[in-house]
């Protein structure tokens, strides 16, 4: 393949996602309401991206790319999300073959890895986004702030942005 050419990924409707967004984003519309929740692109099993060709013809994005490490995902948050833990390279590697050797199929809900890559994570927000709101108190997470000399940097940036309070009023401190 030779050139430019467009690339659709694959929609994820869980609970926690949102209903206009990735919907807008996509041109697509949700006369179904359902929550679109994330958009992948990439070569994970469970949504392989597909490029159309300019001759008309669409091709998985692994005939030509083979398994990439990364996944892009755009997500939709409506619903606070739970926590996420994710392993090193080396444990994805053998836990996936360990589950593969079970014969656990890779959509089962008790399959614990769905492919053998890390997950290393970045957040780029396309809107307002609240990232682990909520886990200490103000007062709390300004004295760790205070408290640990690489983190000091950080407080001004934290008191003139507020922390989840919608008055967005400067905190203040002791």
């Amino acid at each position: 393949m030779t050139g430019i050419a467009r690339l659709t990924g694959t929609v994820k409707h869980y609970d926690w996602g949102g209903y206009s967004f990735i919907p807008s984003l996509l041109k697509t519309g949700n006369t179904a309401k359902q929550p679109f929740a994330e958009y992948w692109m990439g070569t994970h099993p469970l949504g392989i991206s597909k490029v159309h060709l300019t001759t008309g013809d669409t091709k998985l994005l692994t005939d030509y790319a083979g398994n990439l490490p990364w996944l892009l995902k755009i997500l939709d948050v409506k619903d606070m999300l739970s926590i996420q833990v994710h392993p090193s390279k080396s444990s994805a590697e053998e836990e996936f073959a360990r589950e593969n050797k079970e014969g656990i199929p890779l959509d089962s809900p008790k399959r614990n890895y769905k492919d053998d890559n890390h997950k290393p994570e970045m957040l780029v927000a396309l809107s307002d986004f609240y990232l682990l709101h909520g886990f200490k108190t103000e007062k709390l997470l300004v004295a760790v702030l205070e408290a640990v000399p690489e983190l000091n940097s950080l407080l001004p940036v934290f008191e003139k942005n507020s922390y989840g309070r919608q008055d967005r009023s400067p905190i203040q401190r002791k």
